[in-house]
């Protein structure tokens, strides 16, 4: 496997022989492969190893009439997300194309990295190419062709599916061909797809341009689960111009859905424990800041650290100290009411918000959590105690304040034995 991977169990097993290229491009302050997966030999020719070193190794394969087209997807805004398509040049010498998703994110230190995924859509180039010429042509490659190609008649009805249609929905060709829209999409989808119909044949008895559509649809699939396909259709049209069918192209995209949803929840989610990340946390406390001014209603903030974690990590390891942090994590949770928000704010410390909660009510409910944590050897290395300090939100706190003194309280808790509650 390339360097530079994530560390992420999840991810490791997503990236690893995936037809799929993954990367991870830095494109702010220098242009750098963060992670590139294997598949990206395969694509192109080029090892992930030489791209990770050098970027350039890869990128100057782009065939130089997108190079442009490239270079502008570089400068896509942080928090957007985008679509490109290009060729690249294999070092075989043939003509690789490739369609790629990806977002840009600004990290915390200022540097931008473009996240996504690189789909090589050379085999569906040449079919939509291809089949503008030959009927025998396009039926020959829509058998052996991984995404679904399928053809429709001027009066609506599905004259043909390929037989990937069972791999992406379980139904055969033959019962798909026999399906209705609302068999095919559940009903949101269903009504786009056939408002789309109802133009394209409006423009076709109107002798006018047949419009072309691209997006994406929920599929049902024979198993009553839901699908997200790409939907293509384009009206295929005769030399003398005259629509003479209609042809479809879908692509099984759940597979990029799932990838940004796991991308999303990275970006919020500390991956030792599952809790929210400091920067999730900090956004969390500011809103529930707000909303309680708004509605005059008493808040109070826990934040606990582990004691002599240092001497966890150095007797039982790294894996030991992430043992001890999940251990915690979990304990925090269950003694918490649904309502209340835990973060891990980096290290061995924890940051809990109660709502609706006064400080009276925050010392019984952290001194719960210190007696929960203390009460119980943990299996790997016995005994831990935290240290937690409380406190409630008072009419002249900001965030930075407020956090301060429930920091305060932390230190008076350290300093007073370990094994303490105190508020501030």
């Amino acid at each position: 496997m390339s360097t530079g991977l994530p560390d992420s169990e999840w991810f490791r097993q997503l990236a690893d022989g995936s037809t799929i290229v993954f990367f991870a491009l830095r494109v702010q302050p220098d242009l750098a492969f963060e992670f590139l997966g294997d598949a990206i030999e395969t694509h192109i020719g080029c090892p992930a190893a030489e791209a990770l070193a050098d970027p350039r190794a890869a990128l100057d394969q782009i065939d130089p009439a997108h190079a442009d087209r490239f270079a502008e997807g570089l400068t896509l805004p942080p928090g957007e997300d985008s679509t490109m398509e290009f060729a690249w040049r294999h070092r075989d010498g043939r003509p690789v194309y490739t369609r790629i998703w990806y977002r840009s994110r600004r990290r915390d230190d200022g540097s931008v990295v473009l996240e996504g995924t690189v789909r090589d859509i050379t085999q569906l180039h040449e079919a939509e190419v291809e089949l503008q010429q030959s009927e025998q042509r396009h039926r020959l490659l829509a058998e052996n062709a991984w995404d679904v190609i399928w053809t429709m008649s001027l009066d609506g009805t599905i004259t043909y599916v390929s037989p990937a249609v069972e791999r992406v929905r379980g139904f055969t060709p033959g019962e798909a061909m026999s399906q209705s829209l609302e068999e095919i999409h559940p009903p949101e989808s269903a009504d786009s797809v056939r408002a789309y119909y109802e133009r394209l044949f409006a423009a076709i008895a109107a002798g006018t341009e047949p419009p072309v559509f691209r997006g994406e649809h929920e599929y049902y699939r024979k198993d009553g689960s839901i699908m997200t396909g790409e939907l293509q259709v384009i009206p295929h049209v005769d030399a003398d111009g005259r629509v003479v069918q209609i042809l479809g192209v879908t692509r099984d995209v759940s597979e990029r859905r799932q990838f940004e949803a796991e991308l999303r929840r990275l970006a919020v989610t500390d991956e030792v424990t599952g809790l929210w990340n400091r920067r999730r946390g900090e956004e969390r406390l500011a809103a529930e800041l707000a909303d309680a001014r708004a509605g005059d209603r008493p808040l109070t903030l826990l934040m606990l650290d582990i004691d002599h974690f240092k001497s966890i990590n150095d007797r039982h390891g790294h894996q030991g100290g992430d043992d001890a942090l999940i251990e915690v994590s979990r304990r925090l949770r269950d003694s918490l009411p649904g309502t209340d928000m835990v973060s891990r704010w980096g290290g061995d410390e924890f940051v809990v918000l109660l709502r609706d909660c006064r400080i009276d009510e925050g010392l019984t409910v952290a001194d719960k959590i210190r007696g929960r944590i203390a009460g119980t050897a943990f299996e790997s290395f016995g005994l831990m105690t935290v240290s937690v300090g409380a406190a409630e939100l008072q009419p002249d706190d900001d965030l930075d304040a407020w956090l301060a003194r429930a920091d305060e309280a932390l230190y008076k808790a350290k300093h007073s034995g370990r094994n303490a509650v105190r508020a501030y």
